[in-house]
């Protein structure tokens, strides 16, 4: 699966975070601003039931930033949506336009995957780890979890590890 994060390869300039928060995950702010990228083009937010969103940042000499979806849509299939824009923010002036619009069915490999993940309480309660390898251009990450089995918000930076991790690298493509 390809998909934008390889492009956002800009310079981030967030420091290295590495939390976790049981607030309401719509309402985390770069949730909100994701969203707002969805908004300004007229592409679904996909809010409501069981879903997890992806806000991805990199900034140095442009601006990109991608809203990942994933939910569980009303036939229990697992579907998935990528949108990404670049802007000014950055180093270099930029005009703000939409970069990409994806959107797929997870595989049934990658569903079973996410059902799995999402009902391992670690995922919601457990530390959060990075392998610490956040380097110039690097994105930061928002993931934001609603499912019935718990709702909460991380934050990261570099490569995250655990069940945390292996949701966003199936999320993110890696």
């Amino acid at each position: 699966m390809t998909v934008l994060l390889a492009g956002l390869g800009g310079c981030a300039t967030a420091p290295t975070s590495r939390t976790i928060a049981a607030t309401d995950p719509l309402n985390a702010p770069e949730l909100t601003r994701s969203f707002g990228i969805r908004d300004r083009y007229g592409i679904p937010r996909h809010v409501g039931g069981t879903a997890i969103y992806i806000d991805s940042v990199a900034r140095h000499f442009d601006y990109a930033e991608a809203s990942t979806i994933a939910w569980r849509d009303k036939h229990g299939r697992w579907e998935w949506s990528q949108v990404s824009e670049r802007g000014p923010g950055g180093l270099l002036p930029a005009k703000q336009e939409l970069n990409s619009n994806k959107v797929r069915s997870l595989t049934d490999l990658e569903a079973k995957s996410v059902e799995d993940l999402i009902r391992n309480p670690a995922l919601y309660n457990g530390i959060v780890e990075t392998d610490g390898s956040h380097g110039v251009g690097a994105p930061s990450h928002v993931m934001g979890i609603v499912t019935p089995f718990g709702r909460t918000v991380i934050r990261w930076n570099g490569r995250l590890l655990g069940p945390a991790g292996d949701l966003a690298d199936i999320l993110l493509g890696r």
